[in-house]
C-alpha cells in the first residue's frame, strides 16, 4: 500500500500535465500562451473556392478582392469597394481554438469583435468571421503563399459597358 500512493501521485501528475499541454494548443499548433499579433502580421487575401474544390484569388471587375492587413496593432479590412481601420485592443484564444480580436473601429467609433481560426496546419491559411460565428468564415491566405494560387481577373465587360480591354 505504501508503494501505491507514490505511483498514484506520479500517474495523476503525468495525466494533468499532458492535459494542460494539449489545452494550450490552438488548431494551428500555435500555443495560446505564446501567441502574439506578430503571428498574423502582413496581408491576407481572400481565396475563392471553385466547383472542383480548388482555390483561386478572384479579382472582380467592380471591386477589390477582400483582404485583411495587420500592421502592429492596427487591423485594416478591405471589404471590396471600401476599407475600414480598427485598433486592436485585446485578443485571446477561446475554447474552440479561435482567435478573438476585440477592436475599436475608427470609422464607426464603436467596439467590434472578430474571430479568426487557422484552417491549415501546414500553411498560413485562416478563416475570418466578420459577421459572427453563425456565418461561414472567409478563407484567407497570407501574402507569403499567394504565389501558389492562380489569379483570375473578371473581364471588365462583365461589369461595365465602356471597357477598352483586349479580348
Amino acid at each position: 500500500m505504501q508503494n501505491f500512493f507514490p505511483l498514484l501521485f506520479v500517474l495523476v501528475m503525468a495525466c494533468s500535465s499532458g492535459r494542460q499541454e494539449n489545452s494550450d494548443k490552438s488548431a494551428s499548433g500555435v500555443s495560446s500562451t505564446s501567441f502574439t499579433l506578430s503571428d498574423l502580421q502582413g496581408e491576407w487575401q481572400q481565396l475563392t473556392e471553385q466547383d472542383d474544390g480548388t482555390y483561386i484569388i478572384f479579382r472582380p471587375c467592380d471591386a477589390d478582392n477582400m483582404m485583411v492587413q495587420i500592421n502592429s496593432d492596427t487591423l485594416m479590412i478591405g471589404w471590396g469597394q471600401d476599407a475600414s481601420f480598427a485598433l486592436i485592443k485585446s485578443f485571446y484564444i477561446d475554447e474552440a481554438g479561435r482567435l478573438v480580436l476585440s477592436v475599436h473601429d475608427q470609422d464607426e467609433n464603436i467596439a467590434k469583435t472578430y474571430y479568426m481560426q487557422w484552417e491549415d496546419d501546414n500553411e498560413p491559411i485562416t478563416g475570418w468571421f466578420f459577421y459572427g460565428l453563425d456565418e461561414w468564415p472567409v478563407r484567407m491566405a497570407h501574402e507569403s503563399i499567394l504565389y501558389k494560387y492562380t489569379v483570375v481577373q473578371q473581364p471588365c465587360s462583365e461589369c461595365w459597358d465602356d471597357c477598352e480591354e483586349e479580348e
